[in-house]
């Protein structure tokens, strides 16, 4: 009798070890904001976007939350040189095959992004063009944007190269340069921005970079709601423009509207 009441503690204590380090490994982890991000944030999104943390899933469907299929967004701009400008997102589908599917979203301002969903579920940006500066950039591989399968707290560290071009001589290039990412979910908070309020996971972007003499580092935020896209960020205008031209553009922009699918 003796010997079968250890066994089932013994086996009772193995249960509850394996579903505590399922849930600090994946699925329904909660992690408080750190103070130190929670300031940086409201900076520029203001108080009262960020709330409280909730049960965070891990990123198995990296698709759900970038929606990058919604056509278009508008977003408000609540911080930065153009505060209170609507901004018009639009998204097109340029190119599917086995290698992936290609996009380009168009800030409806000076920025063009091109987007590369790859076969594993990982989105990346691939470029970007600048046409207030006439200049186009390339990120090899691949700046990411959505990483599959992250669990929360966790982060990747990504080294990522540059070429800069001239858009009147696309044949020209004009600049070369690297970037160091660490890449961190950070969890997931609730979000109450113009279009409502969500359930948003975070990802934060600590960028270190490099071309010719100039060097840079950069802090960036957004969140994410399944099956809506970015509600939330704060950001730079470009990574590019900041080394190339020494501009630091802080924005931070909000979702005005819910997208329609």
């Amino acid at each position: 009798m003796k010997t079968n009441i250890g066994s089932s503690l013994f086996v009772f204590m193995i249960l509850a070890l394996q579903g505590g380090l399922a849930q600090s490994a994946g699925d329904g982890s909660v992690i408080p904001l750190p103070e130190e991000d929670r300031l940086a944030i409201e900076k520029y999104l203001g108080k009262g976007v960020v709330g409280e943390a909730i049960p965070a899933p891990a990123l198995a469907d990296t698709t759900r939350y970038l929606a990058i299929n919604v056509s278009a967004r508008n977003y408000r701009l609540v911080s930065g040189p153009d505060k209170g400008k609507v901004e018009h997102h639009q998204t097109t589908l340029l190119k599917q095959d086995g290698g992936g599917t290609t996009w380009r979203y168009d800030t409806g301002a000076r920025f063009i992004f091109f987007i590369n969903a790859k076969a594993n579920g990982d989105y990346i940006v691939t470029g970007a063009t600048d046409n207030e500066e006439g200049v186009m950039t390339q990120y090899l591989p691949g700046e990411p944007l959505m990483l599959q399968g992250l669990a929360p707290g966790k982060e990747r560290n990504i080294t990522v190269g540059m070429k800069v071009f001239d858009l009147s001589n696309p044949d020209e290039q004009t600049h070369t340069g690297s970037l160091n990412i660490d890449y961190r979910y950070m969890g997931a908070y609730k979000v109450t921005v113009p279009a409502g309020s969500f359930d948003a996971v975070l990802v934060k972007w600590t960028f270190k970079g490099k071309i010719g003499p100039a060097s840079l580092n950069d802090t960036q935020y957004r969140f994410f709601v399944a099956d809506v896209g970015m509600v939330a960020a704060v950001e730079q205008m470009d990574v590019s423009a900041m080394l190339i031209y020494n501009k630091q553009r802080k924005i931070a922009r909000v979702l005005v509207d819910k997208p329609k699918s």
